[in-house]
């Protein structure tokens, strides 16, 4: 359809097909129930957003490393869609520090025999990672000055944040807030999930539901402007025009969401999107089974099989996630892929006699705005409704007091769908 001509009618449209809102569109329209119009409207080919997954020859490729955390799982059961998968063994990590491997300490028991920490160095990372003081209000101070004021030495701090990072993707600490990351920690402790099929079996899984609801999914269909009221109104790029009674934003970032609003931005600091270089490597076989599972401590480095967990390979192959987390360094990608080719040459080496396919990705966005101390941590995110814009909510990793990564989308997503339903 192109021009002008009558608008087209829906109770809901939620803009984005990605996680966010996918979550956000199945809420929706569980809550609402029968009889209500759900349109989920997608600019790109195909659903999935950063959760896309690419099959070379049976093996399943995702956007970097990724895991599914207790928070989303939870929340996605409620939603009636189970995910298979696997939980990673971190007793058999390993931990490199300049430039050699050796045993890793992301499991408590190995965490107290670790020969690269003192006695009373282990025993306070311990008592750190497994936050047995609880969780003060930590909001409004970095994570750097958090493991300062707890740990004794350099060294402990160093290697109590190879830890954290894996589950933030921050390359310093000083680049996110305190409290952000040691609620998103506690999380991650109570499990996580590699995903059979990797996160296309979870975006499939939503779109079922979705159709089941009766969920209409449109790709291809880019909106260029929303406007708010009590029928809001979103107009396509082929000038066709849409009202509805509520409108998501979903998983776009927040400047994209105020581009689509014609408003200026968020009032206060705008938060800083986070990147992470990634080499995604299939193998017909893994030269050595035994480093499956590397954290960089004196630099942001990771390594992770995750064929070991989850099915992403045919019989006999693996497929390989590398990532250097971005630390403010400036390093290009050239170098950065060096590092990563080190990275796989010391963990596995005839890699390359063995390599099936790989893929390099120098800059990916892992969050679209970091909470950092200096914009008030968690709290600081604004929340579902749109000032000045009624009907027209937003869901996104910046969005809501709660969670990182997927958990912020999915929690931000459902909480935005629920504000949704009271207009209908």
């Amino acid at each position: 359809m192109t021009g002008a001509g009558p608008d087209e009618r829906a109770d809901a449209v939620v803009v984005g097909a990605g996680l966010t809102g996918l979550v956000t569109a199945v809420r929706l329209a569980r809550t609402a129930g029968p009889g209500r119009r759900v349109l989920l409207l997608e600019a790109g080919g195909e659903p999935g957003g950063r959760a896309r997954t690419t099959d070379h020859r049976g093996y399943r490729l995702g956007l970097g490393p990724r895991a599914l955390y207790r928070t989303t799982r939870d929340e996605l059961r409620a939603l009636g869609v189970r995910v298979p998968g696997g939980e990673p063994d971190l007793s058999g990590s390993l931990a490199l520090r300049d430039g050699a491997l050796h045993p890793g300490y992301a499991a408590p028991g190995p965490l107290l025999r670790t020969g690269l920490l003192a006695p009373r160095e282990r025993l306070a990372v311990a008592r750190l990672l497994a936050l047995s003081r609880g969780r003060p209000n930590l909001a409004g101070t970095d994570a750097a000055r958090w493991l300062a004021d707890r740990l004794p030495t350099e060294r402990a701090r160093e290697a109590a944040f190879a830890v954290l990072r894996v589950s933030a993707y921050a390359g310093r600490p000083e680049m996110i807030d305190a409290g952000a990351l040691a609620a998103h920690f506690a999380g991650v402790r109570r499990g996580v999930t590699y995903v059979d099929g990797g996160w296309r079996t979870l975006v499939d899984a939503l779109l079922g539901r979705a159709r089941a609801l009766g969920v209409e999914t449109r790709t291809g269909c880019r909106v260029t402007a929303v406007e708010g009221g009590a029928r809001p109104r979103l107009t396509l790029a082929d000038g066709h025009g849409i009202r509805a009674r509520s409108v998501v934003l979903a998983g776009l970032p927040q400047r994209a969401a105020h581009r689509l609003l014609d408003e200026p931005g968020p009032a206060g600091p705008p938060g800083r999107p986070l990147h992470t270089a990634c080499l995604d490597v299939a193998l017909s076989r893994l030269p050595d089974p035994r480093r499956t599972l590397v954290l960089g401590v004196d630099e942001p480095l990771y390594l992770s099989v995750a064929s070991q967990t989850a099915r992403l390979a045919p019989d006999g192959g693996a497929v390989l996630h590398l990532a250097r987390y971005d630390d403010g360094s400036g390093l290009g990608a050239t170098e950065v892929r060096k590092r990563l080719d080190e990275l796989l040459d010391l963990c596995q080496p005839g890699w390359r006699e063995v390599l099936v396919h790989e893929r390099f990705l120098p800059r990916i966005t892992t969050m679209t705005a970091v909470p950092e101390a200096r914009t008030g941590g968690l709290p600081g995110r604004p929340g579902p409704r749109v000032p000045g814009r009624p009907g027209v909510f937003v869901a996104g990793d910046w969005v809501g007091p709660r969670g990182l990564l997927a958990d912020a989308c999915v929690l931000s997503g459902a909480r935005a769908a629920e504000e949704a339903v009271a207009r209908l």
